[in-house]
């Protein structure tokens, strides 16, 4: 009977141990500001967008410089970011929008439509900028796309949903 005593401390251990680390298991990753369920759809919306960007045809002209546009390729430019970019992103924004507010984390939620709503508005500015042979506005449009895409990533990590940023990565 004392050796069971003796050993029972140490048997408790052993059986409660495996317990605990199967059912205490936690990440050190904060849960997403936003709330996991919220989270969760917004990934799921931002996947899609994704998925619509891969099956973009290719990019009309394979030399053209955005920062130092050829106005010439301008009219094939405009065409391409009219029918492949721009529904693509209006989709995404559409989509984030339709999830509402989140339970948690408005701000941040705030912040991630606010940089998509910015990333749809300069695409038309790119088209709008191609069309009317504006090289000037092209290149102010695509500066302000590459500094907003670095908003988005801050929106998107404070948000809980930094994978949404990649949709509208190179």
């Amino acid at each position: 009977m004392t050796r069971w005593r003796a050993l029972f401390p140490l048997a408790l251990v052993f059986s409660i141990a495996p317990l605990t680390a199967c059912s205490g298991e936690t990440s050190t990753q904060a849960p997403p500001a936003v709330g996991q369920a919220f989270a969760a759809r917004a990934t799921v919306v931002c996947q899609s967008a994704l998925e619509a960007k891969q099956a973009w045809s290719a990019f009309p002209v394979p030399d053209f410089d955005p920062t130092h546009p050829d106005p010439s390729a301008f009219p094939e430019v405009a065409a391409w970011l009219e029918d492949q970019v721009a529904p693509t992103f209006e989709a995404w924004l559409n989509g984030l929008r339709a999830l509402g507010v989140p339970p948690t984390g408005r701000q941040a939620w705030i912040d991630v439509l606010a940089a998509v709503e910015r990333i749809v508005q300069l695409n038309a500015d790119q088209v709008a900028a191609a069309k009317a042979g504006d090289t000037e506005a092209f290149v102010v449009a695509t500066n302000d796309l590459k500094a907003t895409q670095i908003d988005l990533e801050r929106a998107t990590a404070a948000a809980g949903v930094a994978k949404c940023a990649d949709v509208h990565k190179k």
